[in-house]
């Protein structure tokens, strides 16, 4: 017999997950609507925070993150003064149309931008000559390694790079064995036989005396 197929429990994570979007999209209308003069000046002061964030293709968008974090800076005391004051929109537009504040805005951002792009050159050389020293120092303990074990703690190349013309060994090359030692001296040869004389004839040998 067919089992019957289980009833699915009703999603709700769903519908909550929609109720929570509608209700903050309609909050964030509303204050909108209630701060529209701060959201002016937002809009337009920040505007090379936005440019920087769309042009901005490396991962992470660090040029939107330096030029926004200096801008926020150049924007936030007219918006203090906005909140601690008159905060309508006759005093946005009359913020907004300040030249000087214009310049302290955008020179802010132009600043953020300057700082993005002469840092990191900065930051790679001071990197760069770290690293040199620290390859200096690895030398110099390399070469007192060579020096105390000598030029079995190390490759070929590693020597060559030490430039302290130390000469190198081929491997590949048959060893050649030194020389054996010079023999003794001959020994002088046996004498022959005693062939006798002419007075007293030889001794031949197996023959009776």
């Amino acid at each position: 017999m067919a089992r019957a197929p289980a009833k699915q429990a009703p999603v709700k994570g769903n519908f909550k997950k929609n109720q929570m979007t509608l209700w903050l999209s309609v909050a964030f209308v509303t204050v909108i609507i209630m701060s529209l003069p701060t959201v002016l000046i937002v809009v337009f002061g920040l505007l090379p925070t936005f440019v920087a964030y769309v042009i901005d293709r490396a991962k992470g968008k660090p040029a939107a993150y330096c030029v926004g974090g200096i801008n926020i800076c150049g924007v936030f005391p007219y918006m203090l003064q906005l909140w601690t004051g008159d905060n309508s929109m006759n005093a946005a537009i009359n913020i907004m149309t300040d030249v000087f504040v214009l310049a302290v805005m955008y020179g802010a951002a132009a600043f953020g931008w300057m700082i993005y792009q002469s840092l990191p050159p900065i930051v790679t050389t001071f990197m760069t000559v770290i690293a040199q020293h620290r390859v200096s120092t690895l030398r110099a303990q390399q070469r007192e390694l060579v020096d105390e074990w000598g030029k079995d703690v190390s490759t070929p190349q590693e020597i060559l790079d030490l430039g302290e013309g130390i000469e190198l060994v081929d491997e590949s090359a048959p060893i050649e064995e030194p020389d054996p030692e010079p023999q003794a001296a001959a020994q002088p040869a046996p004498e022959p036989p005693n062939a006798g004389t002419a007075e007293t004839p030889g001794t031949v040998p197996g023959e009776a005396t």
